[in-house]
């Protein structure tokens, strides 16, 4: 008996070449993935850090009364204030703090000097235009081994009203200039020695800006700055593939090479060969499907004295029947279709139906799909 039904052999027949082009290449996708998913997954580059490292400088600072009043009683301790009055608190006190960590392994000496800086600054669009720069020094440069983890702090003490007076007559030196006057507490840290087994010989700078104004000062504080770096290696790693691959990849390679030697062994035994009577057949049910809307199932009794004329094909008769407009009866007795004018009678007799055969190259038959 036959496995596949007259229509879909009739379809596979008819598309033989394409479906087995089809099939070959689906195969081909499978053992691309089946020989890169088992085979030779290659590799993927990837960037893999092997040390890192942060650095932070920051400064606090607080002012003590020295000419109390009703608000601020003498020797109250105001810290990290925005605002301070000069009357009231004129010395600024503080100190900056400087930390780092590492991933690794590191021997560092640093170096933290502390200063005032005076300076006459006029901004223009290329940026900043420096009239004159003067620095002081307010702390002795301070030097320490500084493993990782470890801070160093220095501290420092400015009088602001002397610092505002200082840089008015530095500028008036300079025939007072029309840049503005700033004050800061500027840090400045030296690095060398070792950080994560690589050498280091670097220096950062930090600032504390002051603004001084007629009876106050106010301190930008922008809070901690951060430095940071790393050092990253580049690697070669065998790719990875999800199940949809490793597994999808076999299936499409056997399954479609199964395929195509079961459509060229149907072919070449001719097991997908359709006889004449199943052509005939096949034709038959399918132009009986597409007419279905002319013909009536019915019983046909004889006619005497009708002439009656045998038509080869179904689509014959439907002709016959739009041309007259008639219908078409398909006797419930001996399945034949008829035609009725009056005084004629066109008849059509289907072919038999295929009967399934012992032997696949020789098969009349077999029920349809």
């Amino acid at each position: 008996m036959w496995l596949l039904g007259q229509k879909t052999r009739r379809t596979v027949v008819d598309n033989h070449e394409l479906l087995l082009i089809c099939l070959v290449a689906i195969a081909a996708v499978g053992g691309y993935l089946t020989y890169t998913g088992h085979v030779a997954p290659g590799t993927d580059t990837t960037t893999r850090q092997v040390s890192s490292w942060q650095s932070s400088g920051s400064f606090s600072h607080n002012a003590t009364v020295r000419n109390g009043t009703s608000a601020f009683p003498e020797g109250e301790v105001l810290e990290d204030r925005s605002v301070y009055l000069q009357r009231v608190a004129p010395v600024l006190d503080g100190a900056f703090t400087y930390t780092y960590s590492a991933s690794n392994e590191s021997d560092l000496t640093a170096s933290a000097d502390v200063f005032v800086q005076y300076r006459s600054v006029e901004s223009t669009q290329n940026g900043a235009l420096v009239y004159w720069e003067v620095e002081r020094p307010l702390t002795q440069s301070t030097v320490q081994s500084l493993a990782a983890g470890e801070h160093i702090a220095v501290p420092f003490s400015l009088n602001v009203s002397r610092a505002a007076e200082a840089v008015r007559r530095i500028d008036s030196e300079h025939g007072q200039t029309s840049g503005r006057l700033e004050i800061a507490v500027v840090s400045q840290v030296t690095l060398s020695g070792t950080r994560n087994g690589q050498p280091v010989d670097t220096a950062h700078t930090y600032r504390l800006p002051i603004i001084p104004s007629q009876s106050s000062y106010r301190v930008e504080n922008a809070g901690p700055v951060t430095n940071s770096g790393d050092r990253t290696v580049e690697a070669q790693v065998e790719k990875t593939y999800g199940p949809l691959w490793t597994l999808g990849g076999p299936v499409l390679l056997l399954g479609c090479l199964g395929g195509a030697t079961a459509l060229v062994y149907g072919r070449t035994t001719d097991y997908l060969t359709l006889t004449d009577a199943e052509r005939r057949w096949l034709a038959y049910k399918s132009t009986r499907e597409e007419f279905d809307e002319w013909i009536t199932v019915g019983r046909a009794d004889p006619v005497d004295d009708v002439w009656t004329t045998s038509v080869d094909s179904l689509v014959g008769l439907v002709d016959i029947a739009i041309d007259t407009d008639e219908r078409i009866i398909e006797s419930d007795t001996d399945s034949d279709f008829l035609v009725y004018t009056g005084d004629r009678l066109f008849r059509y007799e289907p072919p038999p139906e295929p009967r399934t055969d012992s032997t696949m190259g020789n098969s009349d038959a077999e029920t349809s799909d």
